[in-house]
């Protein structure tokens, strides 16, 4: 079998598959058992303004504004929405915020940043890909930020020669994991198969599960990771804080982006900067919400 050339990650990917959102039709329908049926219809009040979020496809902010007037049964009057989410931000009120979920596919990560990653427990759920299942000889490497930093400033600077042999040294020796990688595999079921102790998808098992310890912390993997917005507060934060591994801040930098798009309003306080160090960071003005 020729030998594989290593296909290389500059940056990580994270797409949000869904999360949990007030329900316009549920809305309308509590409205009516609660005898708010009244409120519901007028454009001045809460209710009626939350139920237009809802029917707008903003239901994922609307919920913990919901949560939040259900406590005090605040809605017939009070602060607008945005005016509203600020005030829960400033008071640290982020208990409403955990009755949203939101589910991001990540890719484009290494394994050394996963074992940072599933630290965070608390509102998380998590769903990895297996090594043991899923065969490695086609997997990609994780260029870890420091060294992108130093290929794309060779670039800019006109040395492309140098980038590039960077870049190949990097490659060459993530070949050379994959070759043993490849040739213990096959050892491995080789010697299964003789010992009539086991047949098919147990011997690719049990010899990629073997195998996979000539694997590098560079190895991609790819999870779903499921949180809600308090707990993806505090882990953009943390993580996303200079002084995080550089790994994990770019993609706690990443997926901060991708909430503010998602829900603004409560990630209105949330920046991500250029820092003194050259990489982005995250920067919060309510901490600990």
């Amino acid at each position: 079998m020729p030998e594989q050339t290593p296909r290389l990650v500059f940056a990580p990917g994270a797409v949000i598959l869904g999360a949990t959102e007030l329900a316009h039709n549920a809305l309308m329908q509590w409205a009516a058992e609660s005898d708010y049926t009244d409120i519901f219809e007028d454009s001045s009040t809460p209710l009626s303004q939350l139920a237009r979020q809802a029917s707008e496809g903003r239901g994922a902010e609307a919920l913990p504004e919901f949560a939040g007037r259900f406590c005090y049964r605040s809605f017939r009057r009070g602060r607008g929405s945005d005016e509203y989410v600020e005030h829960i931000l400033e008071s640290g009120h982020g208990s409403v915020l955990e009755h949203v979920n939101i589910s991001f596919a990540l890719s484009g990560i290494s394994r050394s940043l996963t074992h940072e990653l599933i630290r965070h427990r608390a509102g998380t759920a998590v769903s990895q890909e297996s090594q043991r299942y899923v065969d490695s000889k086609e997997l990609r490497f994780v260029v870890p930020p420091l060294l992108v930093q130093q290929i794309h400033d060779l670039a800019d600077n006109g040395d492309s020669d140098a980038a590039f042999c960077l870049t190949e040294r990097f490659r060459s020796d993530c070949r050379e994991a994959l070759r043993s990688y490849t040739e213990w595999q096959e050892l491995f079921q080789e010697k299964l198969s003789t010992m009539n102790c086991c047949e098919g998808t147990v011997i690719r098992k049990r010899a990629n599960e073997a195998a996979r310890c000539m694997l590098p912390n560079a190895a991609e993997t790819r999870m779903v990771w499921t949180m809600n917005l308090r707990a993806a507060r505090h882990v953009i934060e943390l993580r996303g804080h200079a002084d995080a591994d550089l790994e994990i801040r770019r993609l706690a930098c990443l997926m901060a982006r991708r909430l503010k798009d998602f829900a603004p309003r409560i990630f209105a306080d949330i920046e991500v900067v250029h820092d003194d160090d050259g990489f982005e960071s995250v920067r919060s003005v309510h901490r600990k919400v």
